[in-house]
């Protein structure tokens, strides 16, 4: 099937894949005490996920994944196998500090109000990341978080947000990234950022969204904008029990596909880019293997119907951020 879905087009003319994979590693659904980012299990599954054969890695600053993806996809430049046409590469910037049980650095997490100058946070941090990628420029720069998880002054974070979208356009004008955007951005953050910078709107905004988590008013409102909305955590990090859902579980046996496929290919038909992150070869595999079946009508308004419940989060509800 040779299925229009594989690729979305920003609204710069850039065609994004709709799977990429995910760079984040670590402990995030309270399976244990701890908390934090585990970076070294990028050597094996960035290096698995490549020769699955995805091309698109969804990286940040905060992860400490990029030195590690850079030295693997700079070892496959050298012998021939990889070419930077092939790849589409994100990252994230502006991480706001993260709760005291989290095990963040500092030094890769910062407050708007407790840097002295925002714009130069913002481009050392960019510099520091294609340093450890050793790449030149990105495909996709996106503002990580809208503010900090403890601010109270909206007046502020408005203007801090502004800050930093004025320099990500910056480095987008000079060629630094060829697409800007922004994640965990609600409907209300949007607004206030295209009022204040209307130069250049967002092309992507990046949510936690699957199933049991669902905001058809921020798609509409993406949609509307032309902003392309991408799922990340769209298994809800395999909590919740959600990959056992019945109704997840048959559509699934209908297709005689996994019940992540299902998921994945409804986000797609749903009209949002998607990132699995898996250390399975295996279901690496199927995570890409979306376009050779189609869900109904039927079947997509019965998955839409699981996001009639209360929302279940893994990560923080950016709806608490001013």
């Amino acid at each position: 099937m040779n299925d229009e879905l594989r690729f979305f087009h920003l609204q710069n003319g850039v065609q994004m894949p709709s799977v990429a994979f995910g760079c984040a590693f670590g402990d995030w659904v309270g399976k244990s005490d701890f908390q934090g980012f585990l970076p070294e299990q990028a050597w094996y599954a960035v290096n698995a996920a490549l020769d699955a054969g995805y091309r698109t890695l969804d990286g940040a600053h905060v992860y400490g994944t990029e030195r590690i993806a850079g030295s693997i996809l700079g070892q496959r430049l050298a012998n021939g196998s990889l070419s930077r046409s092939e790849l589409f590469l994100t990252t994230k910037l502006a991480h706001p500090e993260a709760p005291p049980h989290v095990n963040v650095s500092h030094l890769r997490t910062w407050d708007t109000d407790k840097v002295d100058n925002i714009e130069q946070r913002v481009k050392d941090d960019f510099a520091r990341t294609l340093d450890d990628l050793a790449f030149g420029y990105v495909d996709l720069l996106l503002v990580h978080w809208p503010g900090t998880f403890a601010g109270k002054d909206p007046l502020f974070a408005r203007e801090a947000r502004a800050t930093i979208w004025k320099t990500f356009i910056e480095l987008y004008q000079k060629g630094a990234t060829r697409s800007i955007g922004v994640s965990n951005f609600t409907e209300e953050h949007l607004t206030s950022l295209i009022e204040d910078v209307p130069e250049v709107k967002p092309m992507v905004n990046q949510v936690e969204y699957h199933p049991y988590c669902q905001d058809r008013s921020l798609q509409e409102f993406c949609k509307k904008n032309d902003i392309v909305l991408v799922a990340y955590a769209p298994f809800a990090s395999g909590a919740f029990s959600m990959l056992q859902d019945t109704t997840l579980v048959k559509i699934a046996e209908n297709h005689d596909v996994s019940v992540g496929q299902v998921i994945l290919r409804w986000h797609l038909q749903s009209g949002r880019c998607v990132l699995p992150k898996s250390s399975n070869p295996e279901r690496m595999k199927q995570n890409l293997a979306l376009f050779n079946f189609s869900l109904s009508e039927q079947e997509i308004t019965e998955i839409d119907g699981l996001g009639n419940r209360k929302q279940q989060r893994t990560c923080p509800d950016p709806s608490s951020i001013v």
